[in-house]
């Protein structure tokens, strides 16, 4: 059984039911049974606001189905949910977490939705089940000011409580929009609603909040689930959970798993070659063409992109049709599934100044370098932010301007710029300019005086390195759209296709979005720049080369 009943209910339906061994039975049967609970027991407000018994759509089943097996399984359930809107699995989470919650004792169940009107309207689904439940198993509640329903003795004598206490769990609903979130008690049962839609200021520090106070124990509920909003934190997560590196399950809901979206076709029907492939694709009925019709006509203003944002059909759909990009992230994900260029790893072993082969490497070579090429690297330098900014460099080929390599880490200074003068040197000398802002002075020090690297970008006489700056930012970004648009140069990189999905326009100027980071796209960018003056630097070095050669070999006849 997947709940353990309480005390006060154990009473309760001995007391009532004593005499009644069929009605005992059924109830124990209800009790048991998930599905037969939400509608023997819970009543729902429909969206024609009827009072009616809570039956489950298929999605809710399936969605239930995997709560309940983690459960039996002895597992900390952790479920993450990325849906269309509308579905239904707000109130099918509420009526999860209510039944573990008002049936047993000692469990405390956390709700937060991504603002106050949200979360009334939960609490509201709460209040409903609580005053709707039949009283056998309604457990006592004490009354308080806040969006909590707390089940225990009401009394406010002591013996009473002593006494019969009552289950002393609790539901508490709050909005994302709060200053802080759940800093002290233990949850057992939380529900994070529209992640995607919370405060991207506070979004981060509150889901690290929330998970912190979630118990790890053995059938401890997480649900996440949100409609998509661009390339978030809920995305990192979603993609976490596709790649197993975290615990959570993924469930995706398309727009047509929904059973109510339908509508009778009229008798002029014909489908268009898009809705004709989209029925073929997902094995769709007319009514559901005729739904899908009539919600683009009237409620996204014919704009089927719109639709596809809100009601996606599959999960890449969903987030690339979200947010506020400056790429068209359909077309970015196309290049991206297009990627077919094999890459190898290597390790850059500083010390004894080689590039070595190494399945777990930082350096993801694309093109080892060729006897007779010049070739350019480009590296931006973290900006010391915790936790965030990486360390990236890209090596493209001058001439034809492909990308050769990245190395993509997060390293103290000196060390990078250790293994910058390592990949230099093995990229045929290749001209190096390293972002001079934030850390990148501490790197050239260490390019320039312990390393003595001999082809080092200078944007200014005597000032090593390429300067960012709201002179040179536009130019760059510029030139970066121009060759991500045009497809001018031969890009490999996955990492950097993924950081394009996230950046966006903040007021004006484009950068990575909250959360989110564009270091391969400046590294790939300051490259850009490079190459449009690299002939210059290398007949400078290649005329210095002849003449240290010149003199040695004078020297070595002893002309001077």
């Amino acid at each position: 059984m997947v709940i353990t009943l309480a005390k006060e209910h154990r009473k309760r339906i001995s007391r009532k039911l004593k005499d009644r061994p069929e009605k005992l039975a059924e109830l124990k049967m209800i009790l048991t049974h998930f599905e037969q609970f939400c509608f023997r027991m819970l009543k729902i407000k429909t969206k024609t606001g009827e009072i009616v018994p809570f039956e489950l759509n298929v999605a809710q089943i399936e969605f239930a189905n995997t709560v309940f097996k983690d459960i039996l399984a002895g597992k900390p359930v952790r479920i993450i949910i990325l849906k269309a809107r509308q579905m239904g699995f707000s109130t099918v989470t509420e009526a999860i977490i209510y039944y573990l919650t008002s049936l047993q004792e000692a469990k405390n169940a956390f709700i937060v939705a991504q603002d106050s009107y949200a979360s009334g309207n939960l609490y509201d689904m709460f209040q409903l089940y609580f005053e709707r439940v039949p009283e056998t198993i309604k457990p006592m509640h004490k009354r308080n000011n806040t969006k909590q329903l707390t089940f225990e003795n009401p009394s406010k004598k002591p013996f009473e409580q002593r006494r019969n206490p009552g289950l002393k769990s609790k539901i508490t609903v709050q909005s994302a929009e709060s200053r802080v979130l759940a800093r002290s008690g233990t949850i057992h049962y939380l529900h994070a609603s529209e992640v995607a839609f919370w405060p991207a200021s506070k979004k981060k520090k509150h889901l690290l909040s929330i998970f912190a106070a979630l118990s790890k124990e053995s059938g401890t509920l997480g649900v996440v689930e949100s409609t998509a909003n661009g390339m978030d934190d809920f995305k990192k997560m979603w993609d976490a959970a596709i790649e197993g590196e975290n615990d959570f399950t993924p469930l995706f809901f398309a727009w047509f798993e929904m059973p109510d979206y339908r509508k009778p076709v009229p008798p002029d029907f014909d489908l268009t070659h898009e809705e004709q492939e989209l029925k073929n694709k997902y094995d769709l009925d007319d009514e559901q063409i005729q739904w899908r019709r009539f919600t683009i006509r009237n409620d996204c203003n014919g704009d089927s992109r719109l639709f596809r944002q809100e009601y996606p059909s599959d999960p890449m759909e969903a987030f690339l049709l979200s947010g506020e990009g400056i790429f068209d992230n359909e077309f970015i994900q196309k290049l991206i599934d297009a990627l077919l260029l094999p890459s190898r790893l290597y390790e850059i072993d500083e010390i004894k100044d080689k590039v070595i082969r190494a399945d777990s490497g930082e350096l993801r070579v694309f093109r080892i370098p060729e006897e007779g090429k010049r070739y350019i690297i480009g590296a931006d330098t973290a900006k010391g932010k915790e936790g965030g900014d990486y360390d990236v460099a890209y090596v493209i080929e001058e001439r034809t301007g492909e990308m050769c390599a990245v190395i993509r880490g997060k390293w103290d200074t000196d060390l990078y710029g250790k293994k910058l003068n390592t990949l230099g040197r093995y990229y045929n000398m290749a001209l190096l300019g390293v972002e001079n802002n934030n850390t990148g002075e501490s790197v050239l020090n260490t390019l320039f005086n312990t390393c003595q690297y001999p082809l080092l970008f200078m944007c200014k006489k005597k000032d090593l390195g390429w300067n960012t700056n709201p002179a040179t930012r536009p130019v760059m970004i510029s030139d970066f759209k121009e060759a991500i648009r045009d497809q001018l140069y031969p890009i490999h990189c996955r990492e950097l296709y993924k950081e394009c999905l996230t950046f966006i326009d903040k007021n004006g100027k484009p950068e990575a979005d909250t959360g989110c980071n564009d270091d391969c796209i400046m590294a790939y960018s300051i490259c850009l720049q490079l190459r449009q003056v690299a002939g210059k630097w290398f007949d400078w070095y290649e005329k210095k080369m002849r003449k240290q050669y010149e003199e040695d070999s004078q020297e070595e006849a002893g002309w001077i």
